[in-house]
């Protein structure tokens, strides 16, 4: 009986140490499962915003170029010199574009950034002219890899509208993107072997691709769609997931929020698992050399009385065994740690390392460049140091919130203040993960300058909002906010008034002067007329020598007061020339006014139109509106 209690406890023993050994192995391979699990979104979030991000720009420059030759419809002509400059500055500040290119309403190709001298080829079978032609001329389009016709090239092909002033197309402006330049960008993350990445629009059709040759080989799509096996969600995540073709793996999919950008990240788990796997055969020796010590030290138990010299001995070499196994496995440890701390010192972003109260603990070269202090300066001290007051008040209440101890958490980039050392303020992008290191968790953020980003992007802004020649707004922003209140006037019955403004002979001027002359006396034109009206007045110009006001809690005989004074305000204007005379010109003015039936600001629009041609019949130099006969008499205008 003693002896069956022996072989019991001495199997339970062995069996517990072998499960231990496994569980152990088997958390290795789990926590290696679940380290690519979470590069492959990193990978995934970051591809998918620097992608929509390039989409972005290329988008902002084509409705760049749609304002000016909407504003300068001269400009719209086969080989126009002006547009092909135009054309080549603004491909100059887009580099992930290969080039701009402009298609007349007939889907003939009628200018480019590539050649001064373009052949009028037609691209009317394009889907990137046909969509604008069957109802999506607003829009802007991003298609499939196809097959440039000029130099037969493969390039990814964006497009938007240019409506004129009757909301016809007039022009469609086309770009294309180079995939080698979003292949560029995959590679520039150095993605890890085994990694296969793709990016793809939001039918599914790949435009760049890494470790798939299938799509590499058709980049117009035609060999693969991959929008089957895709999960119907904006993010997932899996250990043992099929987004791309071959092997079920580690992967993650994220797709972008405005341009539905699509990028699956999936690795192959049998060559992630390689060195797990090379590394099994230490686990079974540890587990047969541990099993045949214990049970020699449970035999030597047994028979201590005879031979407990030799268990001693045998007890002793198991424990050096076992000592020699973990300090290797300390020893990996700590050069893991270190290269991990050389991967930090070596990346090009900042990279701020803080422990759980907020205090800083790493600093990186990249960092003491981007904030002024050096690494000593601010080790040991609160990160709010390196941002305003406000900015560090939300930080402490996200500290406070905090992370659950054992978690790590990936936060997607954010734009924020820093404080350099000198107190001047700029603005980042913070990216900030949390690991648990040492019983406790810290929390890494990677922080780039986006200085220059902020301010392209102001530019842009303007120059879509503004016309180009006046400072003005241009017709597209006039009439969104005309829109707006002509709506709050319908919805309060409020008055509401539009001047149709046209300056009179401007062709003559151009022909006698020439057109810098002609620019000469737009600008005093604009800068005189919004110098008469109100600052609740929006005043734009719609195209041409043409400009239009809207005046809001105007009836018509205000509208009609304030128009006689624009009048007045041009006829008493004279533009020097370089003779040394002076030119002097005057304005026509046509007055619409909201009432009971007119449903939109486009009628009332045109009924300021109709009143100005009512004008410019009567002999110019006049305000006059349609509703009402009074047309008074006035100085004919100066020659």
């Amino acid at each position: 009986m003693q002896r069956l209690k022996w072989i019991a406890a001495s199997g339970a023993i062995l069996l517990a140490y072998n499960a231990a050994l496994g569980g152990l192995a088997w958390w290795q391979r789990s926590d290696l499962l679940g380290d690519s699990a979470r590069e492959a979104v990193v990978v995934a979030e970051i591809l998918a915003e620097e992608v929509e991000n390039s989409i972005d720009r290329a988008d902002r420059t084509l409705s760049g170029v749609g304002e000016v030759l909407r504003a300068l419809p001269s400009t719209q002509g086969l080989h126009d010199p002006y547009a092909h400059r135009l054309l080549i500055r603004r491909h100059a500040i887009s580099p992930a574009l290969r080039s701009l290119f402009l298609v007349g309403p007939d889907g003939t190709l009628r200018n480019s950034s590539s050649t001064p001298e373009i052949a009028p080829v037609d691209v009317g079978d394009r889907d990137y002219f046909k969509v604008h032609t069957k109802g999506g001329a607003d829009g802007f389009f991003i298609g499939p890899a196809i097959k440039g016709r000029i130099d037969g090239n493969w390039l990814i092909p964006v497009s938007r509208a240019v409506e004129d002033r009757f909301g016809r197309i007039a022009m469609v402006v086309g770009g294309s993107l180079i995939p080698e330049a979003i292949e560029r960008m995959i590679a520039s993350h150095r993605v890890p072997d085994g990694f296969r990445v793709a990016v793809t629009l939001r039918d599914g059709s790949p435009i760049a691709c890494l470790g798939l040759p299938s799509c590499a080989a058709e980049p117009d799509g035609s060999g693969a769609n991959l929008a089957a096996r895709f999960p119907d969600a904006e993010q997932a995540t899996g250990e043992f997931v099929s987004y791309l073709p071959g092997e079920a793996g580690v992967g993650a999919f994220v797709r972008g929020g405005q341009y539905g950008i699509a990028v699956a990240v999936q690795a192959d788990n049998e060559q992630i698992l390689r060195p797990w796997k090379s590394k099994l055969h230490l686990v079974l020796a540890l587990a047969v050399l541990g099993s045949a010590g214990l049970a020699g030290g449970i035999v030597a138990l047994h028979h201590q009385m005879r031979h407990r010299r030799l268990a001693m001995a045998q007890l002793e070499q198991v424990n050096a065994s076992l000592e020699s196994k973990v300090a290797e496995r300390t020893k990996d440890l700590a050069e893991s740690e270190e290269r991990m701390r050389g991967f930090i010192m070596a990346a090009r972003d900042a990279v701020v390392i803080i422990d759980q109260h907020g205090i800083i603990r790493e600093f990186n070269p990249s960092a003491e460049e981007l904030f002024g202090y050096s690494a000593a300066e601010v080790r040991g001290r609160s990160v709010n140091m390196l941002m305003p007051d406000d900015n560090a008040r939300k930080h402490d209440g996200h500290l406070e919130k905090g992370t659950p101890s054992g978690q790590r958490a990936i936060g997607r980039g954010r734009e924020m203040i820093g404080l350099r050392k000198n107190g001047s303020e700029f603005p980042i992008e913070l990216t900030v993960g949390t690991h648990p290191m040492g019983g406790d968790r810290v929390h890494v953020g990677v922080i780039r300058d986006i200085t220059e980003r902020k301010a392209n992007e102001d530019t842009l802004r303007r120059l879509a909002n503004t016309d180009g020649l006046t400072g003005v707004l241009n017709r597209r922003s006039f009439t969104e906010e005309g829109n707006r209140l002509f709506t709050l006037a319908e919805r309060h019955d409020r008055d509401l008034a539009v001047l149709m403004i046209d300056a009179d002979h401007f062709k003559s001027v151009n022909d006698t002067h020439g057109h810098d002359i002609g620019d000469v006396v737009l600008k005093a034109l604009a800068r005189e007329v919004a110098s008469v009206l109100r600052t609740t007045d929006i005043f734009g110009r719609l195209g041409g020598e043409e400009f239009a006001a809207l005046l809001p809690e105007t009836d018509p005989a205000g509208a009609e007061d304030l128009a006689w004074k624009v009048v007045g305000a041009v006829r008493g204007l004279s533009v020097p020339l370089p003779d040394g005379s002076a030119l002097k010109f005057t304005v026509s003015i046509g007055i619409g006014c909201r009432r009971d039936g007119v449903s939109s600001l486009d009628a009332v629009l045109k009924e300021a139109d109709k009143a100005l041609y009512v004008a410019k019949q009567s002999g110019r130099n006049r305000a006059v509106r349609e509703m009402s006969s009074q047309t008074a008499d006035v100085p004919a205008p100066p020659t």
